[in-house]
């Protein structure tokens, strides 16, 4: 992971963190009429060639793409992105069965990482607006949280947002398929390991989940 993420090197508590990426792509798009949100170009990118820019850009040292409906559609884009990364930082696995839910793909994706990353970012295909810097400052955020902190979400308002970031001792019980991570109603649950890092960054919470949203963007 880069390490100009949030601070000085003399002052940031943790040193550079060993860091994954699940890109999440492999949903149905039933609210949008069914179709692949990661093939949906925006100002001419592909919103999964987006979102794995973004991710290069920070430096992290593995991703994985989860891909499953449509997958004819964006494995090609995976191809191209492969030259924004070093090899074999970045990976596709597939869902091997039709019916699936955003929580099976976190965890066929986060499995599919290496157990020698720190800590896991998931990031959804469908935000076109987040950059690269709400990806540090989110990093920033998980840096420099309270001891005990092992994962932080963006909240603006009321709304949780994404992306997300949290420990190896997460991932693995995500991988294990403990708790209902994924869901998104555990974090109701707010468990002292949580921080609900509050911003008004309304990046974290712009999503393209249905025709009007996609008629703003295009």
């Amino acid at each position: 992971m880069t390490e100009d993420v949030c601070c000085k090197p003399a002052d940031c508590k943790t040193g550079r963190l060993c860091m994954g990426a699940v890109l999440l792509a492999a949903g149905e798009g039933a609210r949008l009429g069914g179709r692949a949100k990661g093939a949906i170009e925006i100002a001419g990118e592909s919103l999964l060639l987006r979102g794995l820019r973004i991710l290069s850009e920070i430096g992290v040292d593995k991703v994985v793409a989860v891909t499953g409906h449509y997958q004819s559609e964006v494995s090609p884009l995976l191809t191209q992105a492969h030259r924004l990364f070093g090899n074999d930082c970045l990976v596709e696995v597939t869902q091997p069965v039709a019916d699936h839910s955003q929580a099976d793909s976190l965890r066929l994706g986060v499995a599919s990482l290496s157990q020698e990353v720190d800590v896991v970012m998931v990031l959804p295909v469908d935000m076109p607006a987040l950059t690269r810097q709400d990806l540090l400052a989110l990093i920033g955020a998980y840096k420099h949280a309270d001891p005990g902190i092992e994962f932080v979400g963006p909240i603006v308002g009321a709304l949780p947002g994404n992306p997300v970031l949290f420990s190896q001792r997460i991932a693995l019980q995500i991988a294990q398929g403990e708790g209902d991570f994924g869901s998104g109603a555990w974090r109701q649950q707010r468990p002292d390991w949580l921080l609900e890092w509050q911003t008004d960054n309304l990046h974290y919470v712009t999503d393209i989940d249905t025709p009007e949203d996609l008629d703003h963007w295009t």
